[in-house]
């Protein structure tokens, strides 16, 4: 990433990219320069943050390289990209972009909205043969209000983007670097409910994705045209009679049971599929209604008639992954703590938060469980449990700092004594 930038730049990031690692407590942009040793110069590192938060798209290039290169579904395969929406919290009146967004996970103390920055993210969905699947942030995109954009457009000369529109310009994005990258799988994207619109789903089906999401209830929804028999005119699109789905779930016949993988555990309910038409897609879609418990169901469609339902429902468990993510890149690395105003480093700050995230979960790919977190020393806790993404930054951090101060020890009688005291000060810090 450092050579994609300027010379007198690039030799910043990874300077930056060490103190972000070693940050503790609130972690403010000017902690991750103090973790990581500078001085004279931050004003420099700041403007290296707007640098980074004006190159996204060519700086997410090396991770895409490794992606490929090593996890590559390639022919007859499918890459899966999830994309979903996350505010961060940030007040100020001089902090530019930021404004009103629902609040998605509101405490007892919180409103239904909070004031901050929201971010449209998109993730590749990897799934890992321990520890399931695992959402894999690459690029990301600031939602700014149609009501908020003329602050920005004075400085920053910015235009207004739906949500819809910023998630379809990251897929086509992202789709277009694995395609140049040599990559000749296929695309599987799996989207929020939210994001259901006629104008994305449309146009990323004409670029050849296929779309896995949840329907509402009271969607819109036909039969299969009648066949043709040597009619003249334009064929059918959608059939003539309209399909319910609350009723087609509350009919008692026709329900089957099915066994999948839903975050890592096998479970068993009851479903039915059946094929149907659509206008936001434009075409024929498969519908599967699935049973939580008796009463409790929710319906599920995909864009690839031929998509087994099986896959259909473990891509859509797969979904929370990018969920996941969204809780640790806040909780574990900080993201939206950064104490930035202008909007270009205020984006190069939550890229930095979310690579990091992926380059952590890359780098402790291949490292077993009891390497990467011991828990001889707390008895309570449950030694099988799966490693948390904190605990794979711990290691990270542990090895960086052991190496540091390990370095420095004195070789003497004491040696192997100083050794462990400075390891047992470290297990606290890190």
């Amino acid at each position: 990433m450092a050579t994609l930038l300027d010379a007198r730049n690039g030799i910043r990031l990874p300077i930056v990219l060490a103190g972000a690692m070693l940050a503790t407590s609130r972690r403010t942009a000017s902690r991750w320069f103090r973790a990581a040793g500078v001085a004279d110069d931050w004003d420099r590192f700041y403007d290296l943050l707007v640098s980074v938060g004006k190159k996204t798209g060519s700086l997410m290039l090396p991770l895409l390289i490794h992606l490929v290169q090593h996890f590559d579904p390639g022919p007859g395969g499918y890459w899966k990209l999830a994309i979903d929406d996350s505010p961060t919290k940030r007040y100020g009146r001089h902090v530019e972009a930021a404004n009103v967004h629902h609040n998605p996970t509101a405490g007892p103390a919180d409103g239904p909205w909070l004031y901050g920055h929201n971010w449209v993210c998109l993730a590749l969905l990897m799934k890992h043969s321990l520890w399931g699947v695992l959402a894999l942030p690459v690029l990301s995109k600031l939602y700014v209000r149609q009501k908020d954009i003329g602050k920005l457009c004075a400085r920053h000369h910015w235009e207004f983007r739906t949500k819809h529109e910023l998630a379809l310009g990251l897929a086509r994005q992202v789709m277009g670097c694995l395609r140049a990258l040599g990559s000749q799988a296929g695309f599987t994207i799996v989207v929020d409910g939210a994001y259901v619109a006629r104008a994305l789903l449309r146009a990323l089906i004409s670029d050849g994705a296929r779309i896995v999401s949840r329907l509402r209830r009271d969607a819109q929804l036909f039969d299969l045209p009648p066949e043709r028999t040597g009619q003249r005119g334009r064929p059918r699109i959608y059939g003539q009679n309209r399909i319910s789905l609350a009723k087609r779930a509350g009919h008692r016949e026709g329900w089957l049971e099915i066994t999948y993988s839903c975050r890592g555990v096998e479970v068993t309910r009851r479903y039915k599929s059946f094929l149907a038409t659509s206008k936001v897609t434009g075409g024929a879609i498969r519908v599967v209604l699935l049973e939580y418990e008796r009463g409790n169901w929710a319906a599920y469609f995909s864009t690839d008639v031929e998509m087994d339902v099986q896959e259909m429902l473990e891509t859509v468990a797969d979904r929370w992954a990018i969920e996941e993510h969204f809780h640790d890149v806040k909780e574990v690395w900080g993201a939206g703590q950064q104490q930035v105003r202008n909007v270009w480093s205020s984006i190069g700050c939550w890229h930095l938060n979310t690579w990091l995230y992926t380059m952590v979960e890359l780098a402790c790919w291949d490292v077993p469980a009891d390497e990467l977190v011991d828990r001889r020393d707390r008895s309570w806790d449950n030694p099988a449990r799966r490693p948390s993404h904190a605990d794979r930054r711990r290691r990270i951090v542990r090895q960086m700092l052991e190496k540091h101060f390990l370095t420095d020890l004195p070789r003497g009688v004491d040696g192997a004594k100083y050794h462990a005291r400075i390891l047992d000060l470290l297990s606290l810090a890190a």
